[in-house]
């Protein structure tokens, strides 16, 4: 509760300054230029795409944020992710050490690890049985926890070091059912696309799309205002959610094909077929 308030109050201050930048960045045009009539969703959002922007007020703020998110991310995926090759580091290390003693540590470290590996390979398995699709994660994970815990195996059997206790069965399984998974995986049929496809993407990237988003929403903000387009409060919000760049699939629209590109999302359509 004690972080809540202060996040919050900062999330506030971000909202105002990116609001009073959209309007320093797209009122000196917006106001006064003289879009075709009728209008023309396609001409105005390519008006704001073809503008640079100053940087929106906190985005290095945000960066970081999202960098150092990745970085948490990574850290806690990779013992699961990653269980096996890292349990292979560590019987590598076991195997290195001087006698039984030195090793039992490294060996501790590669039973738990181990564990998670095996964990992984399991549950990956589990959801090639619920969907019977492949995935570019489940291969790779399988794979890779098969040789890794082949390699332990071969390391630990030319090495003076004994691994007793659970380790020797805990890469066994890791080793059966990362092949196992592998082989499924390999002659199964790739994942398709989710239900609800996105479009590709469209216009500029990294900092510029979010500083063109911003910039996009009060250009509807102002051409509403100006009495240029007649919406009303539900179709204003669906306009701003669209995609970046599809403003354009909206011009010369029948009324009915306006509620399906709106109230659907049929976002796209011209494109590629979206009832998939």
């Amino acid at each position: 509760m004690g972080l809540a308030k202060p996040v919050e109050a900062w999330a506030r201050k971000t909202d105002a300054a990116e609001c009073e930048w959209a309007r320093d960045a797209v009122d000196s045009w917006a106001r006064d230029m003289a879009f075709p009539q009728p209008f023309s969703w396609g001409e105005a959002e390519a008006a704001v795409l073809s503008r640079d922007y100053p940087p929106l007020p906190g985005s290095f703020v945000m960066r970081l944020v999202g960098v150092i998110a990745w970085a948490l991310i990574a850290i806690l995926a990779a013992p699961t992710l990653g269980g096996a090759v890292a349990g292979f580091a560590a019987i590598a290390a076991a195997a290195a050490q001087d006698g039984q003693a030195a090793a039992d540590d490294w060996l501790s470290s590669a039973t738990l690890l181990y564990g998670l590996g095996a964990a992984s390979v399991g549950a990956y398995l589990s959801m090639w049985f619920q969907t019977r699709r492949r995935s570019p994660v489940l291969l790779v994970v399988s794979r890779a926890s098969a040789l890794a815990a082949g390699a332990s195996w071969a390391v630990l059997a030319r090495s003076p070091v004994t691994a007793e206790g659970w380790l020797p069965l805990l890469i066994i399984a890791t080793a059966v059912i990362g092949t196992v998974t592998f082989v499924l995986g390999a002659f199964s049929k790739p994942e398709g696309r989710p239900k609800h496809r996105r479009p590709p993407p469209r216009g500029p990237r990294g900092d510029r799309r979010a500083r063109a988003v911003k910039a996009r929403q009060r250009l509807l903000e102002v051409v509403v205002h100006r009495g240029l387009v007649d919406l009303d409060d539900a179709d204003r919000i669906r306009v701003g959610e669209m995609p970046l760049g599809y403003w354009n699939e909206l011009d010369g629209l029948s009324d009915r094909e306006w509620r399906r590109v709106l109230e659907r999302r049929h976002v796209g359509w011209r494109e590629f077929d979206a009832k998939g």
